[in-house]
């Protein structure tokens, strides 16, 4: 077996690797190119056996406010190749790469803005048994919500014309307006999270994933879908002074019919935040869970057990 850099003459074995080895994402065989095309000096290994693309591993630098964090943002191994050490291997060769680029710290997902996934969802209990035989520490977890877009009511009309009788204006952004959506997500209460480069993911979309209100030409509340992975929503936020007015609402059932329209039957709601808002509003249900894991690591090399099976 060999761990060597990915080449773009890999993609179509990543594809096919992702798709077998990841039965709980639809959308696996996308995964591997959203972190291609992602900032912070992106890692991307592959395991080669036989000539074959027998298992993947990616990951990236990203500041954070201690300092530099590692992520591992995707890792999976071909069934065929799994039992002889292979995910060990790969996790190895991305903490080593990480460990190089000045990381102090690595966290299992969790890599903003290119969220793949909050965590490890514990139905891949080999990823499970990897991480914690290779010391990482289980930090918490986290939600998504699932709603059926065929059944949900994501009809607006009529609290759009109610918000236009008070002075709001809700539709979607314009394409020249990423900049400054951003901006303004820079300068208000949500700078300091990962929202103003993840709004900006969303303008990629033709048309933009992105839906905003205004009151007298001033945003006050944003929505956006698709910014990674296709049929997930989010972020959303709207101004503490104008919540009281129903626009979180408005703001996500149009983004869920522009999902719909595209035609998906279903979307996720990653990282939940209110539940009770989400299962309100659009009849979500709470649908996925996941296990948030982070390493330490020191300035010896990382630990590597090239018997753990994945």
């Amino acid at each position: 077996m060999l761990i060597r850099p990915a080449t773009l003459a890999d993609a179509a074995g990543i594809r096919v690797l992702c798709e077998e080895s990841l039965p709980l994402d639809p959308d696996a065989a996308e995964l591997a190119a959203i972190l291609r095309a992602s900032p912070g000096a992106p890692v991307a290994l592959v395991a080669e056996t036989a000539g074959r693309v027998t298992g993947i591993a990616c990951g990236a630098l990203r500041p954070h406010l201690a300092g530099v964090r590692g992520h591992v943002d995707l890792l999976a191994v071909a069934p065929r190749a799994r039992g002889v050490g292979t995910g060990a291997r790969l996790l190895g060769a991305a903490e080593e790469a990480l460990r190089s680029g000045g990381a102090t710290e690595i966290w299992l997902g969790q890599g903003p803005p290119v969220w793949l996934w909050p965590g490890v969802d514990p139905r891949y209990t080999a990823m499970i048994c990897l991480a914690e035989r290779s010391g990482y520490r289980r930090c918490g977890e986290e939600v998504n919500m699932a709603v059926d877009l065929g059944a949900a009511p994501l009809g607006t009309d009529a609290d759009e014309r109610r918000l236009a009788a008070s002075g709001i204006i809700v539709r979607r952004a314009a394409p020249a307006e990423a900049g400054k959506i951003a901006a303004w997500l820079r300068q208000g209460p949500w700078g300091e999270l990962s929202w103003p480069a993840e709004a900006k993911l969303a303008f990629a979309r033709d048309p933009p994933g992105c839906h905003i209100a205004v009151r007298a030409g001033a945003y006050i509340a944003f929505a956006c879908h698709g910014c990674n992975r296709r049929t997930w929503f989010g972020p959303m936020g709207t101004l503490d002074s104008e919540r009281q007015h129903g626009v979180g609402t408005v703001l996500l059932r149009r983004c869920l019919a522009d999902l719909r329209a595209a035609g998906h039957r279903s979307a996720q709601i990653g990282w939940t935040g209110p539940v009770h808002f989400y299962a309100r509003a659009v009849g979500a249900r709470i649908d996925r869970m996941f296990w948030s894991y982070k390493k330490a690591l020191g300035g010896s090399r990382s630990h590597r057990n090239d018997g753990v099976a994945l």
